[in-house]
C-alpha cells in the first residue's frame, strides 16, 4: 500500500502544475466532495420452514393429490435512507418457482409474507401479499418475481443492520407440518 501511494503521489507530482494546483484547489474548497456511503440495509432471511409450499386438494396427502409445489429460490434487497424523515425505504425482489401437480386446476393461488423485525426478532411490522401464476397451455412450471417496499422509520442512533426483514410463505397448519416432516 506504502508503495502505491507513494507511485501515485510521485506520478501526481509529474503532471502539469496547473492541474494539480486545481485539483488540490477544488478539493480544498470542498467543491469535489466525497460518495456519501450507501445505507446499511437490513439482512433479508427466507424462514427455512416457510421457504416451500406444498398445496393438496382436499384433504389427500398422496402424491396424486398435489395441486402445486412452490420454493422461494431467490432474493434480493436494497434501501435508501429518507434523512428527512429517517426512514429506510427498502426493496425486496422475491422470486418464486412454481410446479403443476396432478391434481391441478391450472393455476396456484398462495400468499406469501413479508414481516420487518428488530435483532431480538420483535415484529414490528407485517404484510402478505397475494400471487396467482397460472400453468398456461402445457407448461407445468414457471417462475414469477414480485416486488415489495417495506419502510423502516428508524430509532434514534439505529441503522439498518438493526433490523431483519423475514420472507415466507403463509402456510396453513398441515402446509407447515408437512413442511417441517420433509426438514
Amino acid at each position: 500500500m506504502g508503495r502505491l501511494m507513494n507511485w501515485s503521489v510521485s506520478r501526481l507530482l509529474s503532471m502539469p502544475s496547473l492541474a494539480v494546483v486545481t485539483l488540490f484547489g477544488l478539493a480544498g474548497c470542498g467543491l469535489i466532495e466525497p460518495e456519501k456511503a450507501p445505507p446499511a440495509c437490513p439482512e433479508i432471511v427466507v424462514l427455512k420452514e416457510a421457504q416451500e409450499m406444498t398445496r393438496f386438494q382436499g384433504n389427500g396427502r398422496d402424491l396424486t393429490d398435489v395441486t402445486f409445489e412452490a420454493s422461494i429460490n431467490n432474493f434480493v434487497g436494497g434501501c435508501i435512507l429518507d434523512e428527512e424523515t429517517n426512514t429506510l425505504n427498502n426493496q425486496v425482489v422475491v422470486r418464486f418457482e412454481l410446479n403443476q401437480g396432478p391434481a391441478s386446476d391450472g393455476g396456484a393461488k398462495f400468499n406469501y409474507f413479508v414481516a420487518v423485525a428488530t435483532l431480538d426478532r420483535k415484529i414490528l411490522s407485517r404484510e402478505s401479499f397475494p400471487l396467482v401464476a397460472p400453468f398456461e397451455g402445457n407448461r407445468t412450471s414457471v417462475a414469477i418475481v414480485d416486488n415489495v417496499y417495506p419502510s423502516i422509520t428508524l430509532g434514534r442512533g439505529d441503522t439498518g443492520e438493526d433490523y431483519i426483514i423475514f420472507i415466507g410463505f403463509e402456510l396453513s397448519r398441515s402446509e407447515l407440518y408437512y413442511n417441517k416432516t420433509k426438514l
